[in-house]
């Protein structure tokens, strides 16, 4: 039996006297619910849509609410609509049913992932902005972030490595996230679910590093060293004036970042000064 199958099983658990809900409105509100779940047994969906979106214009009805989800979810008697379906359930659960987080947690993967192959880590940013400004209106950035990395970290751990460089992109690129950052560049330098590319991998370490993770400093350094000792000078500045450039003008791999040009400009320099 899937996530959804109960709908119409779904109990009202809204308090017998809401505030500003007398005994009669409330007992119009029950008859509601049971017309509602009559049209969902007799096979009418789109008036048991109807019935349930009238509730919840009413009152913050929970049964309501969870089935709003559900058919949103499912794509019954409504067009399929995750983002609209994570919203319902967030509704559901300040309102105290604790089994709707656990869908809420599902819509909301399957919103992000819908057509996931397909769009940019730009879509997935604006994606992610709608669903911030209907269900977390009034909080920062943090939640979207930590939403993409920890779906992406799921999509890594199941080696799915497009995807997760994808989330990971969006996280990186739109939320400065550090540990999303180091994931990216270990991705570009392993090769894997893109173009292996050291230089991308070398821009997202340091922006890890600026963030302070750790592990990405040594590995910034080390891709650093390595162009250096085992390259001529010329050589090395050819290639750090590559990466200078693409930081001035961005790329698919790295976005424009000028002042990034400027400190790569200013490495290179330095190091081509002590060699001398």
């Amino acid at each position: 039996m899937g996530l959804f199958d109960k709908l119409t099983e779904k109990k009202d658990r809204t308090a017998a006297k809401q505030e500003g809900c007398v005994p009669q409105s409330e007992k119009m509100i029950q008859h509601m619910l049971a017309e509602a779940e009559m049209y969902l047994d007799s096979g009418m969906p789109e008036r048991a849509f109807g019935a349930y979106r009238h509730i919840v214009e009413l009152t913050p009805n929970v049964t309501a609410q969870y089935n709003l989800g559900s058919l949103y979810a499912q794509g019954k008697g409504t067009e399929r609509d995750f983002l609209q379906a994570a919203y319902w359930f967030r509704q559901a659960a300040l309102s105290g049913d604790a089994s709707a987080e656990k869908l809420l947690t599902k819509s909301t993967m399957d919103y992000l992932e819908q057509d996931l192959s397909r769009i940019t880590p730009y879509e997935l940013h604006q994606k992610m902005q709608r669903y911030t400004q209907l269900l977390y209106p009034k909080e920062n950035g943090n939640r979207a972030a930590e939403t993409l990395y920890a779906l992406a970290g799921h999509h890594f751990n199941k080696k799915e490595y497009a995807g997760a460089a994808k989330l990971f992109r969006a996280a990186a690129e739109y939320y400065n996230h550090g540990e999303a950052q180091n994931y990216l560049a270990v991705l570009y330098n392993a090769g894997a679910g893109l173009e292996q590319n050291d230089l991308a991998a070398l821009y997202w370490f340091d922006r890890a590093a600026d963030n302070g993770v750790e592990a990405s400093k040594k590995d910034r350094d080390g891709i650093l060293n390595a162009y250096f000792t085992n390259n001529s000078p010329k050589e090395f500045f050819d290639i750090m004036e590559t990466l200078v450039k693409t930081c001035v003008n961005g790329t698919s791999d790295i976005p424009q970042d000028n002042e990034k040009a400027q400190y790569w400009r200013r490495e290179c320099e330095k190091l081509l000064k002590g060699s001398l």
